[in-house]
C-alpha cells in the first residue's frame, strides 16, 4: 500500500532542517536571529501606519517625503564613522546602542503632538538602523560561510518574517480598539514598541559575543581613517561599480515603499485591515520563498537569482497602480515580498567583495553613497506625487532600474565561488 503523506511531516521536515542549520552556526548568529525576529514583530505593529500617522499629525505628501529624506541623510552621514568605529573598537557596543536608540525613537513617536516632532524620532531611528545594520553585516560575514550566506541571511529574514506576519493583524485589531486610523488610535502602538525594544536590548547585551577578527593593520603600520578606506578600494576589485549597483538597489525602498500604504489608503480606499493584509502578504512571500531562493543563490549563483526576482517587484508596482479592490492590493503586497529576498541576495554579494576585517568600513562606504539615493528620493517622490501623479512614484523606480542597475550588474563578476577572504 502507498503511504499517504502526513501533512505534519511536510511541515516538520523544513522546520527540522532550519533548526539544524541554525544550531551548526556560531552562537552570535542565533542571537542576531532572535533579535531580528522580535524586532520585526514590534516593527510590524506600525510599519503600515507610520506614513499615515505622520499625515494624521499634519504632514503633507512633500513633508512626508522630506521626513524620509532626513532618514536617508542621517544614515548616510553616520555610515563612515559607524563602520570605522565598529571595526576599530568593537561591534557589540554599537549594536546595543543602536537598539537603545530605536527604543527612544519609538517613545518620541508615541508622545509626538505634531509631525515635526517626528524629525527627532526619525534621526534616532535612522542612526539606530545604521548602527545595527553595520553590526549585522559584520556578524553575518563572521558567522556564516560563503556557501551558507544567502541561506543564512534568508533564514534569518524568514524567521523574522514569521513574527512580522503576525503583528500587522494584531496592530489592526489594536488600532480599531484604540479609535481607528487617526493619531489617537495609532499612538499606543509606539508605547508598546518602546517597552519591547527595551527588553530586546537587555537580551542582546547579555548574550551577544564580540566577533574575533584579524586586525586590518599592525599598530606600527596604522594609516588612519582615510588610509583605511583607501586600502579597501586598493585590495578589492569592482567596488566602484558595485557601489552604484548597491545604491540603485535601494531606490525602490527609498522612493516607493514610504508611499505604498498611503497610496493604497488615499487613492485606492484601503482600510486598516486591507493595509494589514498587504503587509502580511509581503512577509508571507518571504516566509514561503526566502529560504528556497537563498539556497538556490548559494548553489546557482547570486546574479541568476537577482535576475529572476527583479521582474516580480516590477509587477508589484504595476499591480498596485491597476488594483481595483482589496484582492489586487494584497496581490501587489505579495509580489513586493520578493524585493527583500532580492535585496538579501544582493547583500550576500556585498559581503563577499571585501575581507572580514574591512567589513565595517565597507558597510560605511556603501551607506554614505546610498545617501545619494535615499536622501533625495523620498522628497522627489513627494513632489512627483503632488505635481505629476501618485502612480508615477512607483513607475519611475522601475524605469531607472531597467535603465541603470541591470546593465551595471551585468558587469560585476559572480562572487559565490570566490575564495573566502
Amino acid at each position: 500500500m502507498h503511504r499517504i503523506p502526513d501533512g505534519s511531516n511536510t511541515l516538520v521536515a523544513p522546520v527540522s532542517r532550519a533548526r539544524r542549520f541554525i544550531l551548526r552556526q556560531k552562537p552570535s548568529y542565533r542571537v542576531t536571529v532572535t533579535r531580528a525576529a522580535f524586532s520585526s514583530f514590534l516593527a510590524g505593529l506600525t510599519t503600515q501606519y507610520d506614513s499615515i500617522y505622520a499625515v494624521a499629525l499634519g504632514a503633507s505628501p512633500v513633508q512626508l517625503g522630506a521626513l524620509n529624506s532626513v532618514k536617508g541623510g542621517v544614515s548616510a552621514v553616520m555610515s563612515l564613522p559607524a563602520g570605522w568605529l565598529g571595526d576599530r573598537y568593537g561591534i557589540k557596543r554599537f549594536y546595543v546602542i543602536g537598539i537603545g536608540l530605536i527604543a527612544l525613537g519609538a517613545a518620541i513617536y508615541g508622545i509626538a503632538p505634531d509631525w515635526r516632532v517626528l524629525l527627532a524620532a526619525v534621526i534616532l531611528i535612522s542612526l539606530s538602523m545604521r548602527l545595527t545594520g553595520t553590526g549585522c553585516s559584520v556578524l553575518c560575514a563572521d558567522q556564516l560561510k560563503n556557501d551558507d550566506r544567502a541561506t543564512g541571511q534568508n533564514l534569518c529574514n524568514a524567521i523574522a518574517s514569521l513574527f512580522l506576519a503576525v503583528s500587522p493583524m494584531i496592530g489592526a485589531v489594536l488600532v480599531t480598539r484604540f479609535g481607528g486610523l487617526n493619531a489617537q488610535g495609532l499612538r499606543p502602538l509606539y508605547y508598546m514598541q518602546f517597552v519591547g525594544y527595551g527588553l530586546i536590548l537587555l537580551y542582546v547585551a547579555m548574550r551577544l559575543r564580540e566577533p574575533v577578527r584579524p586586525k586590518l593593520v599592525e599598530e606600527r603600520d596604522r594609516v588612519g581613517v582615510l588610509g583605511d578606506f583607501r586600502r579597501i578600494f586598493r585590495d578589492a576589485p569592482h567596488l566602484k561599480r558595485w557601489i552604484a549597483v548597491a545604491c540603485l538597489s535601494r531606490l525602490p525602498l527609498a522612493m516607493a515603499l514610504p508611499f505604498m500604504h498611503v497610496f493604497a489608503n488615499e487613492v485606492k480606499g484601503a482600510g486598516q485591515y486591507t493595509l494589514s493584509m498587504m503587509s502580511v502578504a509581503m512577509v508571507a512571500a518571504h516566509i514561503l520563498f526566502g529560504i528556497p531562493l537563498g539556497r538556490l543563490a548559494d548553489r546557482l549563483g547570486r546574479k541568476r537569482v537577482i535576475y529572476m526576482l527583479t521582474p516580480l517587484w516590477y509587477l508589484s508596482g504595476i499591480m498596485l497602480i491597476t488594483a481595483r479592490g482589496p484582492v489586487g492590493l494584497i496581490l501587489a503586497g505579495t509580489l513586493w515580498g520578493f524585493y527583500p529576498i532580492m535585496s538579501i541576495v544582493t547583500s550576500s554579494m556585498t559581503l563577499e567583495l571585501v575581507p572580514l576585517q574591512c567589513m565595517g568600513r565597507w558597510s560605511g562606504v556603501l551607506g554614505l553613497f546610498a545617501g545619494l539615493v535615499t536622501i533625495p528620493a523620498p522628497l522627489i517622490a513627494g513632489l512627483v506625487w503632488r505635481h505629476v501623479g501618485p502612480a508615477y512614484v512607483f513607475v519611475i523606480p522601475i524605469a531607472l532600474d531597467l535603465a541603470l542597475r541591470i546593465p551595471l550588474l551585468r558587469t560585476i563578476p559572480e562572487t559565490l565561488w570566490r575564495q573566502e577572504l
